[in-house]
């Protein structure tokens, strides 16, 4: 009988609970054996399991951070994989900035780095990028890959105002009180850059995308605009771009991601997903954690 992994989880918040249930319900053999998270005395906490400081989680087989930001994580990372303990996150902004450091640590200590969640919510943006690269040249990736800002452009496009249109997706859900990171388009330059080291199997961070977003953008009724990511070996870039209709990436509404990849001598491949949500961003998780109970040891941003 396979032995049972047991996790050791930082963050409890939407992601973190429904990847708990995924964890108990499941099929895979896992255990979850402690959560770390700033309010202990929260009501919402998991019954029968360990409330406990973010650094004891790595008494545990692996440590999946589902916490974000960057100081805190930076240095759990940097303790995990320093042990050799495989390291799970949903972290961009992480990935984003740290992504070399973390995945020569990882090499170095025959630890992993898995986060299929950190780009595409559930839509396997990673894995389909990771696979055409390993069998074929890349020549460009692009994409909607921020939920926010397509809510906003397409309500623009419908008539609404900026300020309406971002009222709107407020109030919907679809962006946070405070939306500079999405606005401002960082959240997209943060997953274009991750998707691009894998792409082209050098790590590129966040500040080499030129980042424009739509902050104060009038978008004539009846105009199709959207924040396009575009990435060639060359070069990155984040901005608000007039579609035509026939555009592929034109249909992208509410919190679908769309990410194309032409590669060399075989045409443009294309997926499609929900790219927000607790439950299939929990099951990108829980597929990196299926990849770890089957003995595999990825990676991210890894030789290939």
């Amino acid at each position: 009988m396979t032995e049972r992994l047991r996790i050791g989880l930082i963050g409890w918040g939407t992601v973190g609970s429904a990847l708990g249930e995924l964890v108990r319900a499941g099929p895979l053999p896992l255990t979850l054996e402690s959560v770390a998270v700033r309010d202990r005395k929260r009501p919402d906490l998991p019954k029968g399991i360990a409330i406990v400081a973010p650094e004891e989680t790595l008494d545990a087989d692996v440590v999946v951070e589902l916490a974000g930001g960057i100081e805190g994580p930076l240095t759990w990372a940097r303790l995990a994989l320093d042990r050799g303990k495989p390291y799970v996150t949903a972290n961009k902004a992480l990935l984003a900035t740290h992504g070399r450091e973390l995945a020569d640590l990882a090499d170095r200590r025959v630890a992993a780095l898995l986060a299929s969640a950190s780009v595409g919510g559930g839509t396997p943006m990673i894995e389909t990028v990771t696979h055409l690269a390993a069998t074929g040249a890349i020549e460009r990736i692009r994409g909607i890959v921020n939920a926010t800002t397509t809510y906003m452009l397409s309500a623009m496009g419908q008539g609404r105002t900026y300020d309406g249109a971002l009222r709107e997706a407020q109030e919907a859900g679809f962006a946070e009180a405070d939306p500079s990171f999405d606005i401002d388009g960082r959240d997209a330059a943060q997953k274009l850059a991750i998707l691009a080291s894998v792409a082209w199997g050098k790590w590129r961070p966040e500040t080499e995308v030129d980042t424009n977003g739509i902050v104060g953008l009038n978008v004539p009724a009846g105009e199709t605009v959207r924040l396009v990511a575009e990435a060639t070996k060359e070069a990155m870039s984040v901005k608000p771009i007039p579609l035509e209709a026939r555009d592929p990436l034109a249909q992208a509404a509410g919190i679908e991601n769309i990410l194309e990849i032409t590669v060399t001598d075989a045409g443009t491949f294309r997926i499609s997903g929900p790219g927000a949500g607790g439950r299939v961003t929990a099951g990108a998780v829980y597929a990196d954690l299926g990849r770890l109970v089957a003995g595999e040891r990825p990676i991210l941003f890894g030789a290939r």
